[in-house]
């Protein structure tokens, strides 16, 4: 929950101001763990240029991810990113039981201090993400 409200957060931040912006690219991909398409993910992509400002997004039941750079915007500025992915809380029923099945922990690597990097070009970008649980 933490993460949809940054999410929304930024949107409305980012969303301030003119049409005006940095060249941004189309970015869709899959995340897989061990294999099997990662659901529930929040997925960031943080550009390594000075100043660049982030896009986020949150993988589908198939792992599938879309790039938002704002409310208004889909995409991801051009050039290399570090990109962070992190498990979304999970939802709970009335009783406080998890609904589903429990999300899996990823290791450290993808989160913060991230060792996963990708480059944004022009045009339409698919990026997968294949994560292992080791």
């Amino acid at each position: 929950m933490r993460h949809v409200l940054l999410l929304a957060l930024f949107s409305v931040v980012a969303g301030c101001g003119g049409s005006d912006g940095p060249e941004l690219a189309d970015v869709t991909g899959t995340v897989t763990l061990d294999g099997k398409p990662l659901a529930r993910a929040s997925i960031r992509f943080v550009p390594e240029a000075a100043g660049g400002s982030p896009s986020y997004g949150s993988t589908t039941e198939d792992g599938e991810y879309q790039l938002l750079f704002s409310a208004e915007k889909s995409g991801a500025m051009i050039g290399r990113h570090r990109v962070e992915i992190e498990m979304l809380e999970p939802e709970f029923d009335q009783e406080g039981k998890i609904v589903g099945e429990k999300p899996p922990v990823l290791p450290a690597k993808y989160r913060n201090g991230t060792e996963l990097s990708a480059d944004v070009k022009s045009g339409s970008n698919t990026i997968p993400f294949q994560l292992s649980s080791k």
